[in-house]
């Protein structure tokens, strides 16, 4: 559950490199969010906002909740969606593309319609956190498995080395 060390620095090269932000008066905070202990984003979010606004704990702990039952919604609709469009594939026998990349690489114009492209050859595309569930790969792993990203993509890559009628294609822009 670590995210990579170059992204977690963007706010603080922003900081300090972005002139605007002290010539505009501009209030910049950034302090640092585990997203993988909801307690732990409550208590830096409270400690963070409640320097320069009026907010209770009570509303930083209704937010967080709220927004973590999005999220847990959100990847649910999205592997329900992946389930359903293997469904459809296997019903009309054809074949799809797991087409893995970071989140920005939905982007076209990053990823240059590459979805487009596979969608018009009569395949069905899917994401790997619309699969990753379905495998069952076993760990520890022969690789430091400590990237959330990267976990999911072996998962996912797990599932269509399973299955005839899919491949993998992932997507990268940089490598760290």
């Amino acid at each position: 559950h670590y995210n990579c060390p170059i992204v977690t620095s963007y706010p603080e090269t922003i900081k300090n490199n972005v002139e605007a932000l002290e010539e505009n008066h501009i209030t910049f905070m950034n302090p640092f969010l585990n997203l993988n202990d909801a307690g732990s984003v409550k208590q830096e979010l409270l400690a963070a906002l409640s320097e320069k606004f009026p907010v209770t704990k009570e509303q930083i702990d209704e937010a967080v909740d709220a927004a973590y039952a999005e999220l847990e919604a959100y990847r649910l609709e999205v592997q329900q969606k992946g389930e359903e469009i293997l469904k459809t594939m296997r019903e009309k026998n054809m074949r799809g593309i797991v087409l893995a990349g970071r989140p920005y690489h939905v982007d076209p114009e990053i990823n240059h319609g590459l979805e487009k492209i596979i969608t018009e050859l009569g395949m069905a595309v899917l994401s790997e956190d619309s699969v990753a569930h379905l495998s069952q790969l076993k760990r520890p792993l022969r690789v430091l498995d400590q990237w959330s990203y990267h976990s999911r993509l072996y998962d996912a890559a797990e599932f269509v080395g399973s299955q005839p009628d899919l491949a993998l294609v992932q997507l990268v822009s940089f490598g760290c």
